[in-house]
């Protein structure tokens, strides 16, 4: 075991790095997908236009072929963040966790990513990807929070053996029941809306609030996507409105609950304006970005919310099996 405070904040740096790097590769197949560059390399994979390194001559071509080179950079840096996490905090069961979800998702996305270039991109496999993206990088955040959290107790673990876990005890079951239940309803939205943006159908709504337009019989299935995905997202900011109060009254045992409720209803606020901006500017590239960015923010703040509700574990001893680490007593 590396006792070295500086091992401590490698591991948090590469971290960091690892959650940037794949903002950075998801912001790009953002607007991989807008621009219509997918096809920038050709249905080729690994290869673009027949060459490992490609002759740039398209603004296409260089924005899949800096999708692509992002992956193996991403990769490298969460594999390094992983082995050196497990490493020194093998004990809490959660790092475990965030890393074999990292990497999980973030292979997933690379496979997505290669199906809808080899498969002429289907709206389906493209709004999937979509939402594998945000799952990576919402994992790979949560990892980066909970090496935090980790180092924190780290040393005192070391010198006296006490076991303290990375989460303060649960709230009820019932505000457990109501937080995980933002995340089903978010990542549909999510879903339905990268499903309209990937059919071209997006354009052709620009009614407000709900779209009424009328004699697009090519669209009549989007139609109602589109009214699906502004009706979730009028429930969600209803919903972050009872989230926020919600944590208010718990707010002195649990500030951490608070923050994030605060956090996911800036978001969705911030989210609401920019669709409203997305659908006012005829779906311009800014006003898309934008959107895109935001619900990234807004997923990881409920993700978060969701994870710090469960009940605290309590990590194994040193010398023990790690397979034994147990659940700290109900609250």
């Amino acid at each position: 075991m590396v006792k070295s405070h500086g091992f401590g904040v490698f591991v948090f740096v590469v971290c960091v790095l690892a959650a940037v790097q794949n903002f950075v590769v998801n912001s790009i197949g953002f607007l991989d997908a807008f621009t219509g560059s997918a096809f920038g390399c050709g249905h080729q994979w690994f290869q673009c236009n027949g060459r490992w390194i490609p002759i740039i001559q398209s603004l296409q071509t260089f924005i899949e072929f800096s999708h692509r080179v992002g992956v193996p950079i991403l990769t490298i840096l969460l594999l390094v963040a992983a082995v050196s996490s497990i490493m020194r905090y093998r004990r809490w069961r959660e790092i475990s966790l965030f890393v074999g979800l990292s990497i999980f998702f973030v292979l997933l996305e690379a496979v997505l990513g290669g199906l809808a270039v080899v498969y002429n991109e289907p709206a389906s496999v493209i709004a999937t990807h979509f939402g594998v993206s945000l799952l990576a990088f919402a994992s790979t955040v949560l990892l980066t929070i909970y090496v935090r959290r980790a180092e924190r107790v780290y040393g005192a673990y070391l010198a006296s053996g006490e076991r303290k876990p990375l989460r303060d005890p649960a709230p009820s079951r019932g505000f457990q029941w109501f937080a995980w239940l933002g995340l089903p309803l978010i990542y549909l939205a999510m879903y339905v809306g990268a499903y309209i943006s990937s059919s071209g159908a997006g354009d052709a709504f620009r009614g407000f609030p709900f779209p009424n337009e009328s004699g697009i019989n090519d669209f009549h299935h989007a139609r109602l996507l589109d009214w699906t995905h502004r009706s979730i997202a009028m429930i969600l900011v209803i919903w972050m409105v009872v989230l926020v109060v919600r944590t208010y009254q718990t707010r002195r045992d649990r500030s951490d609950l608070y923050r994030g409720a605060w956090f996911a209803m800036i978001f969705v606020v911030l989210q609401a304006f920019s669709g409203v901006y997305l659908v006012l500017s005829h779906v311009s590239i800014q006003a898309f970005m934008l959107h895109v960015s935001i619900v990234t923010g807004l997923f990881v703040s409920l993700c978060y919310v969701a994870i710090q509700s469960l009940p605290p574990f309590v990590p194994v001893h040193k010398g023990e099996g790690y397979a034994v680490g147990e659940r700290s007593p109900a609250h």
